[in-house]
């Protein structure tokens, strides 16, 4: 499980790096329900439970805003929501 939290933080700090042209909202958004997904499939909901639903929260107002085509703030809230995700992963799988 540290393999995967391991390659969830690079793949985070990496879309950090690299969206500003590189990577598209689609493909953010599409990784920030992965993560969900992961996090909801690991159990988060019940031993993270705050980080967890941050998560879904930043998730629904990526969607939202990118519905709106504001895709910088919609972009921000993807990459905020995959950080909450890796938190609640990290909290399940004793990282803090």
């Amino acid at each position: 499980m540290r393999l995967i939290i391991g390659i969830l933080s690079a793949l985070i700090i990496t879309l950090n790096h690299s969206y500003a042209g590189e990577v598209t909202t689609t493909e953010l958004l599409d990784e920030a329900q992965n993560s969900l997904k992961s996090a909801f499939e690991s159990g988060c909901p019940e031993v993270a439970p705050y980080e967890y639903y941050k998560a879904e929260a930043y998730y629904m107002i990526a969607r939202d805003e990118t519905s709106k085509l504001n895709l910088e703030a919609g972009n921000a809230a993807a990459l905020k929501s995959i950080e909450w995700s890796l938190k609640a992963m990290s909290k399940r799988f004793g990282g803090e």
